[in-house]
C-alpha cells in the first residue's frame, strides 16, 4: 500500500529536500530540457501549485505554515547540518526549546543585536564580516559527533569562537562563562 504524502509533506520535500528555488532545479527535477521550465513556468510558485495541484491561495497558506522555519533554515542551513533540518516540526521544537539564548552564558538573541547596534553595526571589533550580524549559532556539544537534536545547541559567537573544542562544557560554564557574564553587562550598561 503506498502512502500518499500530505500537501506539506510535498511542500517540505520540494522547496528544503529537493531545495527547487530555480528554474535550473526544475528542469532536473521534471527530466526536462535545460532552460524548458523558464518557458514553461511564468513563476517558480507556478510550479508548485501545479505539482501539489493546489491553488495560489492554497500555496500562500502551505508557505505561511513554513515562515518561521523558512527564516531559519535560510540562516543556519548547510549541508552538514542536513539532519537538523529533515523534518521542519523537529526542527522547530528543538529551536524553541533553546529559548534564543546561548546554552553556555545565556545572552539572548536580542542583547547581542544591541551589542552589535553599540559596535556601530558589527559585533566583531575588526569589522570582519563572518560573526558580524550577532546571531546565535548551532554549535555541537562533541566536535567528533554530528549535528543531531541530541548533539546541538545554539551559542552565542563570543562563547562558540572561544570555547571552540578546546575546553569542555563543565569547564566552560565553571571558569569563563562568569567572566562572559560580567563582560557582556559592562558593554550592554
Amino acid at each position: 500500500m503506498k502512502l500518499e504524502l500530505s500537501i506539506k509533506d510535498k511542500y517540505y520535500q520540494l522547496c528544503y529536500t529537493y531545495r527547487i528555488h530555480e528554474y535550473s532545479k526544475i528542469d532536473v527535477y521534471s527530466n526536462l530540457k535545460p532552460g524548458e521550465a523558464k518557458l514553461k513556468y511564468n513563476s517558480i510558485d507556478e510550479f508548485y501549485m501545479e505539482e501539489l495541484s493546489i491553488s495560489n491561495e492554497e500555496l500562500i497558506k502551505v508557505k505561511s505554515h513554513f515562515k518561521e522555519f523558512n527564516r531559519l533554515y535560510a540562516k543556519y542551513f548547510n549541508k552538514s547540518r542536513g539532519e537538523l533540518f529533515s523534518n521542519s516540526e523537529e526542527f522547530m521544537k528543538w529551536y524553541k526549546e533553546q529559548g534564543e539564548k546561548c546554552k553556555y552564558c545565556e545572552v539572548s538573541q536580542k542583547d547581542l543585536l544591541r551589542i552589535v547596534d553599540k559596535r556601530n553595526g558589527n559585533l566583531t571589533l575588526n569589522q570582519k564580516t563572518k560573526r558580524s550580524k550577532g546571531t546565535l549559532e548551532i554549535e555541537k556539544l562533541d566536535p567528533s559527533k554530528g549535528y543531531t537534536y541530541e548533539n546541538s545547541v545554539l551559542a552565542c559567537p563570543f562563547c562558540n569562537n572561544a570555547k571552540s573544542n578546546l575546553i569542555s562544557e563543565t569547564d566552560w560554564k565553571e571558569f569563563f562563562v562568569p567572566a562572559m557574564k560580567l563582560y557582556f553587562k559592562k558593554i550592554l550598561n
